[in-house]
């Protein structure tokens, strides 16, 4: 069920599963009521047992619908006999909100004397069958079961319509993403593209392989669900069976948003990643500096979570005098490697979950002709095999969704390329490690 058109196969089956149930009818529909538009979506068979078509009015609509509305709005079943003059009143309705050129069209179809009309409730609407004579409580029950499953089936093609916008967002982001690179090409920062290009294309293609697989094993669940509501008999296996494959779907859509939201991250961190800073430099107390940037993340990690803690010192070379900077970006930088800092030690605290006490440290040191900035923790290193990758765009060694790669380029590109500076690390694995910052000193 992913368009109008297969809700149009929705009354025939509904109609094979009423006859497998042995229920006695000869009429049978839903009625799907859509809050968003406030809209009453009609879906009525014809005697033998096809679509007559869908019909789409609003909520006010006068007459007999209102009572299908307000039973289903209070979830309570709503049995009435409608003669002639009802039925009349109803097509008439339908011609008047333009559902049937004469009313003609759909009265010939009925029975003389009118019938019972039997409404069951359902999170999404009501499904209604007709009889000449009242259905007793045993098969209503039989039909409400009925309900259930189309609600569930029901649902399943609301979360996968939602999926398919999730998929064409995704899409629309790569699109955007390629439009970024076009303009990624044309600055001075980004002169070395080419070796972005392999970074950009891998970390979006991901989400994007994700999205076209859930896609595909949803819609084979979806399909399934329907052969199982189709010729399951009406046992309640067949009804289990499709409630469990509506939650591997619904598990599906859930991860289908994760993985849009990280194309998202990484598409904007690549727009961050390209823009040209346009701050002055001006001469700034590097001290006070790396004071409120240590206090300020770690204070940011407390607030998002109370859980973290972790012993933090500052050593400061009282000596060093100012010095001519962009401040807010050396502070973007020395944020991004003290939060880089207070992760790993955390991490660590969670592996270890023992005596081991989190640390992060941050100096500085007056150097000849430079000034130097270190920031120290006792995490767990940096593997070898991955220090040569630390510095390139969207590398990153935090678990997916967590970090898009893109601190520690922009640092990079802040110290050496905007101010002439080094950025370097020397880390022990197991026993931490050092970033290094020097900028000159004048």
């Amino acid at each position: 069920m992913r368009t109008i058109s297969d809700l149009d196969r929705i009354t025939p089956l509904i109609w094979n599963e009423l006859t497998i149930l042995g229920l006695p009818f000869i009429r049978c529909g839903v009625f799907l009521m859509d809050q968003a538009q406030q809209l009453i979506h009609t879906f009525l068979s014809t005697p033998d047992g096809k679509a007559i078509g869908a019909f789409h009015m609003p909520y006010d609509t006068p007459g007999n619908l209102q009572q299908v509305l307000i039973h289903w709005q209070t979830n309570e079943r709503y049995i009435d006999r409608w003669d002639e003059e009802a039925f009349v009143q109803f097509a008439t309705t339908l011609v008047r909100q333009g559902a049937l050129s004469s009313p003609d069209q759909y009265l010939k179809t009925l029975p003389p004397g009118g019938f019972y009309l039997h409404f069951l409730p359902f999170l999404q609407g009501m499904l209604y069958v007709g009889n000449t004579t009242r259905l007793n409580e045993e098969q209503i029950n039989l039909i409400q079961v009925v309900a259930e499953a189309f609600s569930t089936a029901y649902a399943r093609y609301e979360d996968f319509n939602r999926l398919e916008a999730a998929k064409e967002q995704i899409e629309k982001t790569l699109v955007d993403l390629r439009q970024t690179q076009q303009q990624l090409i044309q600055s001075e920062k980004m002169a070395s593209l080419g070796e972005l290009t392999a970074g950009i294309a891998h970390e979006i293609q991901n989400p994007l392989n994700f999205v076209n697989n859930f896609s595909e094993v949803s819609s084979e669940l979806l399909d399934e669900m329907k052969t199982e509501l189709a010729t399951g008999d009406g046992h309640p296996d067949s009804y289990r069976e499709a409630i469990e494959i509506a939650d591997n779907v619904k598990q599906n859509l859930e991860k289908i948003l994760h993985h849009g939201k990280r194309a998202d991250a990484i598409v904007k961190g690549m727009l961050q990643h390209s823009r040209t800073s346009t701050g002055q430099k001006e001469f700034t107390d590097i001290n006070a500096l790396a004071d409120e940037y240590l206090r300020l993340a770690y204070h940011g990690l407390r607030a998002k979570d109370k859980t973290f803690n972790a012993k933090f010192e500052i050593d400061l070379d009282k000596s060093i005098e100012k010095i001519n900077v962009v401040p807010q970006e050396i502070g973007r930088v020395i944020l991004n490697l003290i939060n880089n800092a207070f992760y790993t030690v955390s991490e660590k605290k969670r592996q270890l979950n023992g005596t081991y006490e989190p640390t992060v440290v941050i100096s500085t040191r007056k150097l000849e002709d430079k000034v130097e900035v270190k920031v120290k923790d006792n995490g767990n290193g940096i593997p070898q095999k991955v220090m040569e990758k630390i510095f390139q765009p969207f590398f990153t060694t935090k678990p997916t969704g967590q970090g898009t790669g893109l601190g520690l380029s922009l640092s990079y590109d802040i110290i050496t390329k905007g101010h002439g500076g080094e950025l370097k690390v020397e880390t022990k694995e197991g026993e931490g490690s050092t970033f290094i910052i020097q900028l000159p000193g004048q």
